[in-house]
């Protein structure tokens, strides 16, 4: 495994995922509402448009997809082979994606969000502890750790077998 390459990738891709949500999220805040605990969706559900939703989608899966193939390339250039080894850089590298995300999008974003989100400037899920105990240790602890990490290690292994 070529260790310098992976953390390198996996910073310069925590850079844009995080650069492309946050742009996405000044440009579209209600839509992002739909992401945030159910409190907040629920108070924000009548100012959502369907239509900013799916430009949202828009945005995020081709991210995802973006992520997926820089990383499959990057490895094969950077001579990494064998199934294993391209399938751990995969999953260190949506790691730090995933780490990144909690500590700027779930730790720090937050409290500044709050005014950007009409109808759910008083909800109690913007509290700190109520926001990571319902959704960012849940997302980031469980659910990448366990679904997402390991697609995207699966995702790197198996694009880069292609070349």
């Amino acid at each position: 495994m070529n260790w310098p390459r992976i953390i390198l990738d996996g910073l310069s891709m925590s850079l844009l995922f995080n650069a492309v949500a946050g742009l996405g999220f000044l440009l579209l805040p209600q839509a992002y509402s739909t992401m945030f605990p159910k409190e907040i969706r629920q108070a924000a559900a009548p100012f959502v448009e369907k239509k900013d939703v799916r430009t949202m989608k828009l945005i995020l899966y081709p991210l995802y997809l973006v992520l997926f193939v820089y990383w499959a390339v990057s490895a094969h250039f950077a001579g990494m082979t064998g199934f294993r080894d391209l399938f751990w850089a995969g999953y260190i590298e949506m790691t730090m994606v995933s780490v990144s995300d909690f500590l700027i999008l779930d730790c720090w974003l937050p409290p500044k969000a709050k005014p950007f989100i009409k109808g759910a400037e008083h909800c109690k899920a913007w509290e700190r502890r109520e926001w990571l105990k319902t959704l960012a240790i849940p997302e980031h602890g469980l659910l990448w750790t366990l679904i997402v990490c390991p697609i995207a290690g699966l995702a790197v292994a198996g694009l880069n077998m292609l070349f």
